[in-house]
């Protein structure tokens, strides 16, 4: 049996990396071949994998986040019933970030002086909800933190959200360097996962379940199941 796991074709350090193994894909590699299956990396855009698992295309997603669309079609990783975070693959950290010398805000609570969108990256359905729940526009359409940053110089948006380490990537870059601004109030945390299709779940529940449980193992083993950022 061969689990195939769908990954960001954008490295999401040190989790997942389209070119090569990330951490987390080294240990869930480990983990399953543990079980006796095979391990296949796919790294495609986020929507792409997304439809893929929904559809039954691929089996498993790593990297990302328990939300109640994403449940609907994808298992995670319980314990009477909840949320086991010590099968996560860590925690992620969203900030968001303006032109140097913009008005618009976030304190927290709320977003403050907006008069064009909030961006952020394509197949984001966390941040989608979260900006339509407190009346925010936003707009999706970047497939990559460099495309997010250059639209947001560009005039596309008042406000970016990204995770910290891509902020702070571009921020050493040339063509923005002096030029964004990460605002003090990050706009949360959440822990990720790799999460499994229901249609393999269904079929191979014990295997799986083995499957987070020696990641779980793994990551312990190796003194962090997060990271700091």
């Amino acid at each position: 049996m061969t689990l195939s796991v769908c990954v960001s074709d954008e490295p999401f350090l040190p989790f997942t990396d389209p070119h090569h193994d990330g951490e987390s894909q080294k240990r869930i590699r480990l983990a399953t071949e543990r079980q006796g299956w095979q391990m296949a990396f796919v790294a495609l855009p986020w929507r792409r994998c997304l439809a893929g698992v929904e559809r039954g295309i691929y089996d498993a997603i790593a990297g990302l986040a328990a939300t109640p669309e994403y449940q609907r079609f994808m298992a995670y990783p319980q314990q009477a019933g909840r949320l086991d975070q010590t099968w996560a693959l860590g925690v992620t950290r969203l900030v968001v970030y303006r032109s140097v010398g913009g008005a618009a805000g976030w304190d927290g609570q709320h977003f403050s002086e907006l008069d064009r969108p909030v961006l952020h990256l394509s197949g984001r359905a966390t941040l989608r909800v979260l900006l339509e729940h407190v009346g925010v526009e936003a707009e999706d359409s970047a497939r990559t933190s460099s495309q997010l940053a250059q639209m947001l110089l560009k005039g596309r948006g008042s406000l970016a959200i990204d995770h910290d380490y891509e902020v702070t990537r571009l921020a050493t870059l040339p063509e923005f360097q002096g030029r964004l601004e990460v605002l003090p109030t990050p706009l949360g945390e959440a822990s990720i996962y790799l999460a499994v299709g229901w249609h393999l779940y269904e079929r191979h529940h014990q295997v799986i379940e083995s499957i987070w449980d020696e990641f779980g193992a793994l990551q312990r083993a190796a003194g962090s199941s997060s990271r700091p950022y």
